[in-house]
């Protein structure tokens, strides 16, 4: 009986003592600037929140312009593996003639290939992609960021 009072009187305790534990996920690896090895540029992007609170109302095409805000691209792939991101990169750089970026937002990283102003082009290239083995390609509108291409 004294037993039986001991754990519902500890069990309640170890259940409250525990507390979660907040990992920081402010370390970003690309400030390190170790990624020798690979061709592609990195670069940072927004919180899907700020993403859709500035795109707002507007329809999914961009102008076509010298500059424009937005950008579609394909996504190839994306993992937390730094290796397989290198690796599926060297396999994109062989299959693709466009450009490809490696796009780092923690923890994973994403391997995007074209830069088209419009979402019918994309989408060609993303039936190319498809074609070529990359079967969970799919087209996305991304920042164009026109400083980190020089």
């Amino acid at each position: 009986m004294k037993l039986l009072v001991y754990i519902s009187l500890i069990i309640p305790l170890l259940i409250v003592g525990q507390s979660k534990v907040k990992l920081d996920e402010s370390f970003d690896p690309t400030t390190l600037h170790d990624w020798p090895s690979s061709k592609a540029r990195i670069e940072q992007i927004k919180s899907l929140k700020a993403y859709y609170t500035s795109v707002g109302d507007d329809i999914d095409t961009v102008e076509i312009s010298e500059y424009s805000s937005f950008v579609f691209r394909v996504q190839l792939g994306s993992t937390n593996d730094y290796d397989e991101a290198i690796a599926l990169e060297t396999r994109a750089a062989q299959t693709f003639e466009d450009e490809i970026i490696m796009q780092f937002d923690s923890p994973y990283y994403k391997i995007r290939v074209g830069k088209m102003n419009n979402r019918e082009d994309a989408q060609s290239l993303q039936q190319f992609a498809i074609q070529n083995g990359y079967r969970r390609a799919w087209v996305i509108r991304t920042e164009n960021i026109p400083e980190l291409e020089k």
